[in-house]
């Protein structure tokens, strides 16, 4: 009896632990979108250390940096792994005239992958995902910078 009370304490003490938080394994995310003929090309950059960058080539001042919250942070790291980003098809070999074009680069520990999708009537859950970070700068209080910011995405420039 005496081991089986020991035994149910260890049991009920391992229970009551507090959950691991996730595994953000993604140390980096760039998005860039360009293509609409209205549409003059965007920039997102997102780090580990929370930092966002941004670039509207739609502006005259184009330059904006700011923080986000741990909770964006995580949200975007599930949303990714959830798609299982390492495998995903680079491209949707989609050739559309008028619709905006995104380039999507995903950097973590060991490596990164760069992704291209267009924007066209069916969306996935790729696109999705693409589309709620493209919206994040929304979210986020920025503060314009006067110097160029450098992003590794191409297809913002005008």
């Amino acid at each position: 009896m005496k081991y089986v009370l020991t035994v149910l304490c260890f049991v009920l003490s391992l229970s009551c632990t507090k959950p691991k938080p996730p595994l953000n394994e993604i140390t980096k995310v760039e998005l860039a979108k360009s293509g609409a003929w209205s549409d003059y090309g965007a920039a997102i950059s997102i780090d580990s250390l929370l930092n966002y960058k941004y670039c509207d080539n739609n502006v005259k001042q184009h330059y904006f940096t700011g923080k986000v919250d741990e909770k964006l942070w995580d949200t975007l790291n599930r949303k990714f792994e959830k798609i299982k980003f390492k495998s995903l098809p680079v491209t949707d070999n989609k050739l559309v005239e008028d619709a905006n074009y995104f380039e999507l680069i995903i950097h973590w520990k060991n490596g990164k992958r760069r992704i291209t999708r267009v924007r066209d009537i069916k969306t996935d859950s790729v696109l999705d995902i693409i589309l709620w970070l493209n919206d994040s700068y929304k979210k986020v209080k920025l503060h314009q910078v006067s110097k160029p910011i450098k992003f590794e995405t191409t297809c913002q420039n005008p």
